[in-house]
């Protein structure tokens, strides 16, 4: 007897769906966890061992060649997986999850100013789109699915489970949510950060909860100035981001020159002490700004670093290089505008990247989960100050927008 054949439509639709989201659950929160394991051990390595940055000149023409393979995984990203959501783009490779996992590893090790947050978006998009794959799932289930795997991700990369299910549902369309991929995001990933942290142990980062002073006038005009303050930050980084890449990309030189050329563009910058804590990931200075307002430098060097090891096209995230600058910034105000402290910090490390990303949404709840409820409505609307300051095009250039939705007046 054809048992599968046997089983009503629904009812196997909804065990196709049950094993997705388990499998999903466990293979992206697995991956999550191996990838966070790996960065665990590389920045100690990598700090213990400075001459690897001489390394850079090497992996700068390794990417550049692979750049010149015909469908190599190395030419696509988060943008790619947001492409194929909005039904834009092709079939997702299987090789993108091994190797953006490897090219992160390879670039954190040498030193290069990058985050993981993009790395873990697409392994969890990679791993999904090809479960669907083999199991034929209709067109609209596999985007639904790949929203959920980006969902996965990103909340066990950062143990951020509801900030993660709203950046799988609103990453690739800015002001419109799918209800179909509500379940499965929720799923998920509350799925992969349950597998993270209870199957392998995986320990994130605890940051201090913050409070709200008394809400009066000035306080409203403080966090709009606090809100305008970063959208001027990421406006800043985008544009010196997206100059660098372009620049880098039409330089009339061989290939491995310009490979070249970017390992020893980092290097040098890296030789400068003003430059020296913004050698890879950084993590280590994430708690800094809750305690010191004497961070501007750091601000400073992070986003120049960053920028460049973006811009000439090493590989990794943006998520972690931004809640850094982010914070730090934001802290430096502490003196000139007399808010508190722990909630400046909170602000820039929340806002300037999901005002980048252009998730408001994600914004309170990565907010509440990281430094309580109080302060929720101050991650939203600095978020959206952000969102419009910074212009059209974010991070992802390939975000839609709602046509409901105002748009920026500017790219």
């Amino acid at each position: 007897m054809n048992y599968s054949n046997s089983l009503k439509p629904a009812t196997r639709l909804w065990l196709i769906r049950i094993c997705m989201g388990l499998s999903t659950s466990f293979l992206v929160g697995s991956a999550s966890s191996l990838f966070l394991w790996g960065l665990e051990k590389i920045q100690i390595y990598q700090t213990e061992h400075l001459a690897l940055l001489y390394c850079l000149p090497i992996l700068g023409v390794a990417f550049q060649y692979l750049s010149q393979i015909p469908q190599s995984p190395i030419k696509l990203g988060t943008n790619d997986l947001i492409d194929r959501v909005n039904q834009k783009s092709d079939d997702i490779p299987w090789s993108l999850g091994p190797f953006i996992l490897l090219s992160t590893w390879l670039s954190q090790l040498f030193g290069a100013s990058v985050g993981r947050e993009g790395t873990a978006v697409q392994m969890g998009g990679s791993i999904t789109h090809q479960f669907s794959q083999w199991l034929n799932l209709e067109e609209q289930e596999k985007r639904d699915w790949l929203q959920a795997g980006m969902a996965a991700g990103f909340a066990s990369v950062f143990g951020t489970p509801w900030a993660g299910c709203f950046f799988g549902l609103e990453i690739s369309k800015v002001g419109h949510i799918s209800f179909r991929s509500i379940i499965p995001c929720l799923f998920s990933a509350f799925g992969a950060n349950w597998v993270s942290l209870h199957v392998w142990s995986t320990n994130h980062t605890i940051y201090p909860s913050v409070f709200l002073p008394e809400i009066t006038m000035a306080f409203w005009a403080k966090l709009a100035c606090i809100g305008l303050f970063l959208g001027l930050i990421a406006l800043f980084y985008s544009r010196l981001e997206s100059i660098i890449s372009k620049t880098y990309a039409q330089l009339p030189i061989h290939t491995i020159l310009k490979g070249i050329l970017a390992g020893l563009i980092l290097l040098l910058i890296f030789q400068f002490p003003y430059f020296k804590e913004s050698i890879g990931l950084g993590s280590s200075f994430l708690l800094r700004p809750f305690e010191s307002g004497e961070t501007a430098n750091f601000a400073i060097s992070k986003t120049l670093a960053t920028s460049l090891s973006l811009g000439l096209g090493f590989k990794g995230g943006e998520a972690t290089p931004l809640f850094l600058i982010g914070a730090h910034a934001s802290s430096a105000l502490h003196e000139i505008i007399s808010f508190p402290l722990p909630l400046l910090a909170a602000l820039g490390f929340t806002c300037l990247y999901t005002g980048l990303a252009k998730t408001p949404l994600t914004s309170i709840a990565m907010g509440v989960e990281l430094f309580g409820q109080d302060a929720w409505f101050c991650f939203f609307l600095c978020t959206l100050i952000v969102m419009y300051i910074s212009g059209k095009n974010g991070i992802f250039k390939k975000q839609a927008w709602a046509n409901w939705v105002p748009k920026p007046l500017y790219e």
